[in-house]
């Protein structure tokens, strides 16, 4: 009997969490991300934001993709990459910090400084076609 009771509550953990997976909302491509600016870095200014690279990936947004971002008027692109040398000197960077979220920087730059952007800020992210 506990063996069947233990498949039975398994089997509902497994359902439950299958349709919440499949009731998971899908981004609106039509619109542009918003990103919430969680922390800069001091040292060299870059915005670390709370974008997971799984909802990205759901945008449309992968490794080595360029993307724009604006903020206030200002308008940008960032390539999504690995490290910061790939891009060139000066060039904006967006990369998967360790936590899953995305940060945005400037190679050889300071990132948060040049847009002028602080923590609560709002960026917002689309795909470029």
């Amino acid at each position: 009997m506990q063996k069947k009771n233990a498949l039975a509550l398994q089997l509902l953990f497994f359902v439950l969490f299958a349709a919440g997976c499949a009731m998971a909302p899908k981004p609106d491509l039509s619109q542009p991300l918003s990103a919430r600016v969680v922390r800069i870095s001091e040292e060299y200014a870059n915005i670390n934001t709370d974008i997971h690279k799984k909802l990205l990936k759901a945008y449309g947004i992968e490794q080595q993709a360029t993307f724009s971002v604006t903020f206030k008027g200002q308008k940008f692109s960032a390539l999504l990459g690995k490290e910061y040398s790939d891009v060139e000197r000066g060039d904006w960077i967006a990369l998967i910090e360790e936590d899953d979220k995305l940060q945005l920087a400037i190679s050889f730059g300071n990132a948060a400084t040049e847009i002028g952007c602080a923590v609560g800020d709002t960026l917002y992210i689309e795909r470029l076609q």
